[in-house]
C-alpha cells in the first residue's frame, strides 16, 4: 500500500501540476528566500527535501524540476535545486522529504519514506532558509533551517 502512495506522489510531481506563485506578482514589500535541498546523491537517488505548499498553494519544487530536467536519462540523475521569494508574514510552509528516484520502476518498487509537515512561521525580511532533513527507514523527518542552519521554532504538524 505504501508503494501505491509513493506512485501517486511521483505521478503528482511528473504530471500536469499548475504551480501558484510563491508571492502576489505585485506585491512590493520586504522578502524572504526558501531553497530545497537533497543528500545522499548516489546517481539514480538522492534524498530531496522541499517546500511543497505556502499557505496550501503549489509550488514548484525540486522533485519535480528534476523529473522534468533528467527525462530521457535513464538511470542517470542530476538535482536541480529550486528556490522561491515570500512575503515575510506569518505562513503555513508544507515541506516534505522524500527518494527521489531516477526511473518510474525505481518508484513503483523503491520505498520512498516519504514524510511531510506543516510549519507555520513568520520568516525574517532579507533572510535565507532551507528545507532540511533525514530519511531512514524507521522514522524520517523533515524542518526548514535558517542561514545559520538553526531549525525554525514555528508550529509543527503532521502533514498529507
Amino acid at each position: 500500500m505504501k508503494n501505491f502512495g509513493i506512485c501517486v506522489f511521483v505521478l503528482f510531481l511528473s504530471g500536469c501540476v499548475s504551480f501558484q506563485p510563491s508571492i502576489p506578482i505585485d506585491y512590493v514589500g520586504e522578502k524572504a528566500t526558501l531553497s530545497d535541498s537533497y543528500s545522499n546523491h548516489e546517481g539514480s537517488t538522492a534524498h530531496f527535501y522541499v517546500l511543497t505548499k505556502i499557505d496550501g498553494r503549489s509550488m514548484e519544487n525540486s522533485g519535480y524540476r528534476t523529473r522534468v530536467n533528467n527525462q530521457g536519462r535513464g538511470f542517470n540523475m542530476t538535482p536541480y535545486m529550486v528556490s522561491r521569494e515570500t512575503t515575510i508574514d506569518e505562513h503555513v510552509f508544507t515541506v516534505a522529504g522524500f527518494v527521489q528516484f531516477a526511473t518510474d520502476a525505481q518508484g513503483m518498487f523503491g520505498d520512498s519514506m516519504l514524510v511531510v509537515k506543516n510549519v507555520t512561521f513568520k520568516p525574517e525580511a532579507n533572510e535565507t532558509y532551507t528545507v532540511k532533513g533525514e530519511l531512514n527507514k524507521n522514522d524520517s523527518n523533515v524542518w526548514i533551517e535558517d542561514k545559520n542552519g538553526t531549525k525554525i521554532q514555528g508550529v509543527e504538524e503532521s502533514g498529507n
